[in-house]
């Protein structure tokens, strides 16, 4: 049988004043309703906690042992009671994100919500469009940042930054690279990677053909690769601007590709104060059109 709290404060409302009359009167209760609720809560315990003596009460051996652990128990649910305080949230706010989200904006959004609300624990995964949206869907993570749009009837979306493709290359012309792609290898993040799927089309659109294609989750080695003349990639614009890691190579705007623009998503339903929170900041941020 459970421990209920009514209870437990009648149990330490008995021991303080001393007697089932008096703890009546605290409790504002008749006294044959200490006296039930005490043998409901030594039944529980399976021990007697009080001698049962006309004269006086008194507590048993593990009735006095006993009494700290209920007084301990009331405060912690009366500090659970209030551990939502309106001026302060509290909570675990659990975030998915793209490499390539991962700049100067989200940076700036995630700072200044640590800032504002020093209670609320931040955790940030990395990873790629499809399996991000799958463990939001599985309740993993709150809210995602993927390439988009996205349409679910479970899920909400706004937009969080523009981003279009550059083909990436050591060849210094689109001439050029057209010329020599069937030698060369198209590298791309990992298999779940959704700009795979773009470049691909775009392949098939200029009717061309790389040589092979490697997954590789590591845009340093990537580049490192094409600058050895290996193969090529596809990259997000805001990913390469002021990025020294791709200097010395020839990028090339993917204009006629597909949108591949990037969305914050969440749980239409959601009623958590924690991730309202965070949508007004990125609202503060990144002003809704």
């Amino acid at each position: 049988m459970l421990l209920k709290l009514p209870q437990l404060r009648i149990f330490c409302a008995l021991v303080e004043s001393g007697s089932v009359v008096q703890a009546a009167k605290k409790m504002h209760c008749v006294p044959s309703n200490i006296s039930t609720r005490i043998r409901e809560l030594e039944e529980s315990l399976g021990v007697a906690l009080v001698n049962r003596d006309k004269q006086r009460l008194t507590l048993t051996p593990e009735g006095r042992a006993f009494y700290p652990q209920a007084q301990q128990l009331l405060k912690q649910s009366e500090e659970c009671l209030h551990f939502f305080k309106p001026e302060s949230l509290k909570g675990h706010l659990r975030l998915g994100a793209l490499d390539v989200a991962l700049n100067s904006r989200l940076q700036q959004i995630m700072i200044g919500f640590m800032q504002q609300y020093p209670d609320v624990t931040v955790s940030l995964s990395s990873h790629s469009s499809l399996p991000l949206m799958d463990r939001l869907l599985a309740g993993e993570v709150d809210m995602v940042v993927v390439d988009g749009p996205v349409e679910h009837p479970v899920l909400e979306s706004r937009l969080f930054g523009p981003e279009s493709l550059c083909l990436v290359t050591h060849c210094a012309s689109l001439e050029t690279f057209i010329e020599h792609v069937s030698q060369l290898t198209l590298y791309t993040f990992g298999e779940h990677c959704f700009y795979h799927v773009l470049i691909e089309d775009w392949l098939a659109a200029q009717q061309l053909e790389a040589r092979q294609q490697c997954d590789i989750e590591s845009y340093p080695l990537i580049l490192g690769a094409i600058r050895q003349k290996l193969g090529f990639t596809v990259m997000p614009r805001s990913f390469i601007e002021n990025n020294d890691e791709v200097k010395g190579l020839y990028c090339f705007p993917l204009d006629t590709l597909s949108s591949c623009d990037i969305y914050l998503v969440w749980h239409r339903y959601s009623a958590s104060p924690v991730e309202k929170a965070f949508l007004s900041m990125v609202d503060q941020v990144i002003p809704a059109k």
